[in-house]
């Protein structure tokens, strides 16, 4: 695979998911000063990855003969999106959020989340797969690290063009249009990859159709289901966080900004740390770091809670408590999820290649599905009265019930055994 191709898909995550994260300090006052309230917020960050879903079963076609236009359209998608995000002040419509961010969104599963892991099975050999998946996962949450930072100083922004106003609420909007912009620019410069590992997929006929496998296993579920459960404890910590640190300490949207981004960045920091640990130590399977993680959300996620009188403001070692326990469990979730996917993908391919086809769209929608439905429970539930430790709670009840599952006879064993 070419490396300026390699960079350029590996961007194009840091940059979406930057994208995702910028508006998180704001969009609870964003809403609010348009006649919404937590709820909506919460469907606002949602709806940034959810319409995702509706592309994923025109992945094989769109990706079939090249991944640059699917790509071009992506980009364009997403410039069109801030641009609707910024204009919703002007307009004083929270339905124009809303369909900006489903815009932007409308081929990130077919082109972002799917391209990316068919690239990795068609462009890299079976030893780089797993590594380029948990190192893409790791450009993610650098980028969803960065957005909260870029958030921060565009807080201090505020000038008028005309009758449009730039601000804290529309500068993320108008930013991230730009930066869009100049990705489709750059797009015609970067080379198309050679498909050396690509399968072609056979149709069964109709004498092997009962031998097809059209549907996971019971190890390649529990493997999409930890990606949705550490997906998902992502977005319901993220959206929650903007709240609570805002509502119960009294935190500034500068402050609140850089705190989201500075965990984002140590997520990023231990997740390469894993990976260089299981490259030097290939003995070490993935089910255990994976569930090490998931345990570790488990435990951790004990941190998030606020054990005070709601008569009675939290003090400094509270807050001290949830930092700390913010960046456990945002570490665990991001290798957890990262080789989950790796896992799923690779179970999936050992089956068959349609199998592997499937799989790849699969573990897509399982993904946007945990962040979309966490970033609407997470922001809605913390706008709640005691919704810090409703959130708290979401996230503890999500890890335990995925290690739940590993109880079921002879799955832990199956899952090693991949």
């Amino acid at each position: 695979m070419p490396r300026a191709f390699g960079d350029y898909v590996l961007m194009v995550t840091f940059v979406n998911l930057a994208n995702y994260t910028v508006v998180l300090p704001t969009a609870h006052n964003y809403s609010a000063s348009l006649g919404g309230g937590g709820w909506f917020a919460g469907l606002i960050v949602a709806v940034a990855l959810a319409p995702g879903l509706l592309s994923l079963p025109l992945a094989p076609r769109i990706l079939r003969n090249g991944y640059k236009p699917g790509l071009a359209a992506l980009v364009l998608l997403c410039a069109m999106g801030n641009a609707c995000y910024g204009l919703g002040q002007l307009a004083g419509s929270l339905w124009l959020l809303v369909a900006g961010q489903g815009v932007r969104a409308l081929l990130w599963g077919a082109c972002g989340r799917a391209l990316v892991q068919h690239v990795v099975y068609a462009c890299c050999g079976k030893s780089r797969r797993s590594a380029w998946t948990a190192r893409q996962g790791n450009i993610g949450f650098l980028g969803m690290g960065m957005g909260p930072v870029v958030a921060a100083g565009l807080s201090k922004v505020s000038f008028k063009v005309g009758a449009l106003s730039v601000d804290e609420y529309t500068a993320p909007g108008w930013f991230f249009c730009v930066v869009w912009l100049l990705m489709l620019l750059v797009l015609p410069l970067i080379p198309e990859p050679e498909r050396r590992f690509e399968t072609e997929f056979v149709r069964c006929t109709l004498g092997e159709e009962r031998k097809c496998v059209v549907w996971p296993d019971g190890k390649t579920l529990w493997c999409l289901f930890s990606v949705m459960a550490c997906a998902g404890t992502v977005a319901v910590w993220e959206t929650s966080a903007a709240i609570v640190t805002q509502r119960y300490f009294g935190w500034s949207v500068w402050i609140t900004s850089l705190f989201i981004g500075a965990v984002f960045l140590s997520s990023m920091i231990g997740g390469e740390l894993v990976r260089c640990l299981l490259k030097r130590k290939p003995s070490l399977h993935e089910l255990d770091v994976t569930v090490t993680g998931l345990a570790m959300i488990l435990i951790c996620s004990s941190m998030l809670y606020i054990y005070l009188p709601s008569s009675q403001s939290p003090t400094h070692s509270y807050e001290v408590t949830y930092a700390l326990g913010s960046i456990l469990v945002m570490n665990a979730a991001n290798y957890s999820r990262n080789y989950s996917v790796a896992m799923a993908l690779r179970s999936a391919a050992s089956v068959s290649g349609e199998m592997k086809d499937m799989a790849v769209g699969a573990q897509a929608a399982f993904m946007m599905t945990g962040r979309s439905g966490g970033a609407l429970l997470g922001m809605g539930l913390a706008a709640m009265p005691g919704g810090a430790n409703a959130s708290a709670g979401l996230v503890t009840g999500i890890s335990g019930f995925c290690l739940l599952l590993l109880a079921l006879p002879k799955l832990h064993s199956t899952i090693r055994g991949v």
